[in-house]
């Protein structure tokens, strides 16, 4: 957009998902913003591209999309401006073994579920029907967790309430259970082996190892009512990146500036406060001071908003030793995309698996789970890959546009380290791995799924140094911005006393790698805007009043599918 003005209301560093979100709610209060993005485009962790051949669309990193779930999605008029939600059945989720049964989990329907489960295991069954039958209920009226922030997480964990509740109907849970690892909590719960690694390895998928202790204790619990209830099993009409295309419209139709092609070099802080920012000389506008008349909103993650955009004479020693401190060695994928010429097939396992939208796959046991934390630990490439970050085969299911008639896309994501000194390099080395490692990610889903070699066309390997050489603010390829451990969790992310989305410099606020994490939910974006807004005073907006679950809910029933968040 031409015409760079020296002074906005707000400005955004950052294009992300998040930061329009964020840039788009402040736009439509009334508030005159600007949003600065390095890239020629917005949305680089929310990206649709051609990398095969015409007509396939990759989706490069975010595949799991729920920002139907969430109050943006009504509230900015999302589908208004292009954005159709798709799913590719009733299966949300499931976990194939190699002796060809599965564990599955819905994407609507908690009987189904509770069926499908009492195929493995009866016992196990009956402690997700007593769990989803106590919260089932309260889904639908705005239940707390469905809006992160730091004060229903404190609402949540204090004198253990949650773990009281779930004692109600799971006299099995330890009754030090929050002081615990969700691991520990698994094998006190669930009895069936392949029920808790479907669910440990889900986990994982949404960037919790399980061997986390106190913030992962209920994962075993909860995360199946969850994923029932708000799936993340859906792809938008045109791959991921259509989500960025919504948000940049409805930021410039209530009259937001968006400037590609322009890095941020540095914060300008006056007296304690932001006051705009400096872009790069290799900007489109290099080296332009804009000023910010109320406030600076950073979408970039930790390290480069504190590290390198501000002066550090300007920030306490506190603030520095936290940014400092803060580690985003976790969730590093690396991913394999396929186009095939035929819809993969799982010769021997039960029908359901056809149609659902994503899996896990190549963990057999809770030793792999254990292979897994040691290989992370010491920066060893698992072998065989360790596949907990996600397969999606739901594409083409849910959205035939997304390849060339005749054809299917699908992707796998390999959880890996970034770091590669023991293979005699650093990160560059993934350059020589690439398909080496696709070689082998390729033959062990090839275990699974039938038809796979048989029906690849063509074959793309997204590394972990791919992602950050795409989008610097990915430090190492983290996927969610991130570590989610115990120390930069809940009120603690990024760092202890940071007050995000608020920080320890005036008018200077962050949406990135704050809690619960980036994701394609646009909650991060949502929680700063309503500070911000709350802060300066436009947070009371007649349109500003969605909910949690109901815009899918609305999505749902124009399907004819009225959901069952109870067994009984």
């Amino acid at each position: 957009m031409p015409g760079l003005k020296k002074e906005y209301d707000v400005i955004i560093i950052g294009g992300g998902i998040n930061g329009l979100a964020c840039g788009a709610y402040l736009q439509k209060s009334g508030l005159k913003v600007a949003v600065f993005e390095r890239s020629m485009e917005a949305g680089k962790g929310c990206c649709t591209e051609e990398v095969m051949h015409p007509g396939v669309k990759v989706s490069l990193c975010a595949n799991l999309i729920a920002t139907h779930w969430y109050p943006a999605y009504a509230d900015l008029e999302l589908e208004r401006f292009g954005l159709e939600m798709l799913t590719s059945g009733e299966w949300g989720f499931f976990h194939p073994f190699k002796d060809k049964s599965a564990v599955f989990f819905h994407n609507w329907d908690a009987r189904k579920q509770y069926e499908a489960w009492r195929r493995i295991n009866e016992k196990d069954a009956e402690t997700f029907r007593k769990i989803v039958n106590l919260f089932g209920p309260f889904f639908g009226s705005n239940w707390p967790p469905l809006t992160p922030s730091t004060e229903t997480l404190e609402g949540l964990v204090k004198d253990d309430q949650l773990g009281k509740l779930l004692s109600t109907v799971v006299p099995q849970l330890p009754p030090n259970a929050i002081e615990l690892s969700a691991m520990e909590v698994a094998d006190a719960v669930y009895e069936d082996e392949r029920i808790k690694v479907a669910i440990l390895s889900l986990g994982i998928t949404a960037g919790w190892h399980p061997w986390h202790k106190t913030i992962t204790s209920y994962l075993p619990l909860l995360l199946p009512v969850k994923t029932l209830i708000t799936s993340l099993a859906w792809t938008c009409r045109g791959g991921s990146h259509a989500v960025t295309h919504a948000l940049v419209r409805c930021f410039a139709h209530y009259g937001g500036k968006i400037f590609t092609a322009c890095p941020v070099a540095k914060i300008m802080v006056e007296n304690g406060e932001a006051k705009g920012v400096v872009l790069s000389k290799f900007a489109a506008y290099p080296e332009a001071e804009v000023r910010a008349k109320r406030a600076v909103v950073s979408d970039l993650s930790c390290h480069p908003t504190f590290l390198d955009m501000i002066d550090q004479n300007q920030l306490p020693d506190w603030v520095i030793k936290g940014a400092k401190a803060y580690n985003y060695n976790d969730v590093i994928l690396f991913d394999t995309h396929w186009v095939l010429n035929e819809t993969p097939e799982w010769a021997g396992y039960p029908v359901e698996v056809n149609g659902a939208y994503a899996l896990n796959y190549g963990i057999e046991g809770i030793a792999d789970i254990e292979r897994f934390r040691e290989d992370m630990k010491n920066d060893r490439i698992p072998d065989p890959p360790f596949v907990a970050g996600l397969t999606v085969q739901g594409f083409c299911m849910a959205d035939p546009t997304q390849a060339p008639p005749g054809q299917h896309v699908i992707m796998s994501w390999a959880n890996v380290p970034y770091h590669l000194s023991k293979y005699g390099g650093g990160p560059e080395k993934w350059d020589d791995l690439r398909e080496e490692y696709g070689d082998k990610v390729e033959d062990l889903l090839s275990q699974y799924m039938s038809n796979l070699k048989r029906a690849k066309i063509n074959r793309y390997c997204n590394t972990p140094l791919d992602y950050y050489r795409k989008n610097p603010s990915m430090r190492m390829g983290s996927a969610i911005g991130g570590a989610n451990t115990p120390s930069q969790h809940g009120a603690d992310r990024p760092f202890p006393g940071c007050g995000a989305p608020r920080t320890s410099v005036g008018k200077l606020y962050i949406s990135n790698s704050i809690f619960p994490q980036g994701t394609t939910q646009l909650d991060t974006g949502y929680i700063a805007a309503s500070v911000v807004a709350q802060d300066l005073g436009v947070r009371e907006q007649d349109w500003w009043v969605a909910k949690p679950i109901e815009p899918g809910l609305k999505i749902l029933r124009r399907m004819g599918i009225e959901p069952r968040w109870t067994v009984d």
